[in-house]
């Protein structure tokens, strides 16, 4: 029995040891191929162990990384021949592709891989479309508009916007077939387009979307308000308030206020509205205001007072003059206004007659007040007034008082402007003559009052004047007075000696004469 066991051991020694023996790495096989294949094509990977011995066989698997447990292709190495994997392409070979390298039929060889071979599937751009966040029907201003552009088919895509027709020079992710507005406007409205391309090798895939037109929606904008009166065949005077938005999208509604009292609504698509109401003339109605709204906003109009007055007080007619270049009166303007009035309008009447337009010598033009221009001629020549009447109502009429124009009138000096300008320059001379005489008088009474002042002013004058004359030789007065010093003081030391000398004779006298008495 022992010897059994024995002989087991003995056997099992012998098969192990061999094998222990035999266990070795395959060196790190190499992978490579094309690194770019359009879906559907055919193409070529080679793997092999650099410097194998062509005696080992050797099992090549090749599977993409991201799912190692499904091997795409197989190849077994008998005599040390290179590994071909030939593979129709689909999107479940994009990726990284690995290169597994194990004994054939022999699991004492330890398995190698290669290194990650990068591998990207072409599938040709198809069937593009955009999709609006929000929707395109509903964009209001002010909102981000997102606009996504969507493939059917396609991979490694770049995307480019259209606007108009132009490229779109915002900036956007043109990877990621995205565009982004932010704060939209009226100015984003237009026609937005994507075009989706990728490339294989020189060969460009590309497919266009449909035109999408974005129209930005605008919230109503604050309302004018104004009105006119209008006279019915009934003799009822009603005025036609207008509340107009410069924008707003349909649909608007309009109401119209009395102070806070709500008087009429109307909703409409367009951006203005009119209220009739029934006015009673010159009394106030009211302070009345426009509220536009669209979409939940709403703005109020400025406040207007509905009061219609008649024309009513005295008409003025102002002339305004042109002169050329002789300072002759070539030209006239009128202004004509009327006291009160609401609605007034004019006519202008030379010689009685009624001025239509705008014909040869004169030009009428409305605002405020009525403006008429007048050439100066002979037949602009005769008596002109002008009229005020209500624009609604021509049955009251107001003139004004007639004024004669003409060239010799307006420019000849009247006797009174003559006589005016003498007086003017006669007076100015008698200013001028007594200012003149009032100078001299005073002086002399300065010069007797202050005789030595006035001495001493002339002193001053003559000894500048004599300075200026003499202002070329100061040089050599200069050499002079110091000469002239010297010698002065050399005077007036003999002077002194003199007097020294003269004294001292005197006292030896006086002395003398003393001692002798």
């Amino acid at each position: 029995m022992e010897l059994m066991h024995l002989t087991v051991i003995l056997i099992g020694i012998s098969v192990f040891v061999p094998r222990i023996g035999a266990l070795e790495k395959l060196g790190e096989p190499v992978l490579f191929g094309p690194s770019a294949a359009i879906d559907r094509s055919v193409v070529d990977f080679f793997c092999e162990i650099p410097g194998k011995p062509a005696t080992l066989s050797v099992q090549y698997d090749l599977y993409v990384e991201s799912n190692p447990g499904k091997v795409i292709a197989t190849h077994s190495s008998l005599s040390g021949e290179m590994a071909t994997f030939p593979l129709r392409i689909n999107t479940q070979y994009d990726g990284q592709l690995i290169c597994k390298a194990s004994g054939h039929n022999d699991t004492d060889i330890e398995s190698s891989f290669s290194k990650a071979w990068d591998f990207r599937v072409i599938v040709p751009v198809e069937a593009v479309s955009i999709i609006s966040h929000p929707s395109i029907e509903n964009i209001w201003e002010g909102q981000t508009l997102t606009l996504q552009c969507k493939t059917n088919k396609g991979t490694y895509v770049s995307y480019d916007w259209f606007w108009n027709g132009a490229r779109v020079q915002m900036p956007y992710d043109s990877n990621n077939g995205t565009l982004t507005i932010h704060r939209v406007s009226a100015q984003n409205t237009g026609n937005y387009v994507c075009m989706a391309s990728n490339q294989f090798n020189d060969t460009i895939f590309n497919s266009t979307s449909d035109i999408v037109n974005v129209h930005i929606k605008e919230y109503v904008s604050k309302p004018e308000i104004s009105f006119d009166v209008v006279k019915r065949e009934d003799g009822v005077y009603t005025a036609t308030i207008t509340c107009k938005s410069q924008k707003g999208a349909p649909l608007n509604t309009f109401s119209l206020l009395n102070y806070t009292d709500l008087m009429i609504t109307e909703t409409v698509d367009i951006t203005s509205v009119f209220f009739n109401v029934p006015i009673e003339l010159n009394r106030y109605m009211g302070q009345m205001r426009c509220n536009a709204s669209n979409e939940g906003n709403w703005i109020l109009s400025e406040p207007v007072n509905l009061i219609v007055e008649t024309v009513r007080g005295a008409v003025t007619m102002t002339p305004v003059k042109h002169m050329g270049l002789d300072f002759q009166v070539v030209r006239v303007e009128l202004r004509c206004k009327v006291e009160r009035g609401t609605f007034p309008h004019y006519s202008w009447f030379l010689n009685n007659s009624r001025l239509v337009g705008q014909v040869g010598f004169y030009a009428v033009d409305w605002s405020d007040e009525s403006v008429l221009s007048l050439s100066l001629g002979q037949d602009s020549a005769g008596f002109y007034h002008c009229q005020a009447t209500d624009r609604f109502d021509n049955s009251t009429s107001i003139h004004s008082p007639k004024m004669l124009i003409s060239n010799e009138v307006l420019n000849t000096v009247s006797p009174l402007v003559a006589i005016v300008v003498f007086t003017s320059f006669a007076l100015l001379n008698i200013a001028v003559i007594a200012c003149c005489i009032y100078g001299v008088v005073l002086r002399r009474r300065y010069s007797r009052k202050y005789p030595l002042t006035e001495q001493r002013r002339k002193m001053e004058i003559t000894v500048k004047q004599e300075d200026e004359d003499k202002e070329d030789k100061d040089y050599l007065f200069l050499f002079e007075m110091e000469d002239f010093e010297e010698e002065a003081i050399q005077a007036d030391r003999m002077s002194d000696s003199a007097e020294d000398e003269d004294q001292s004779v005197d006292e030896s006298v006086l002395y003398e004469g003393t001692v002798s008495e």
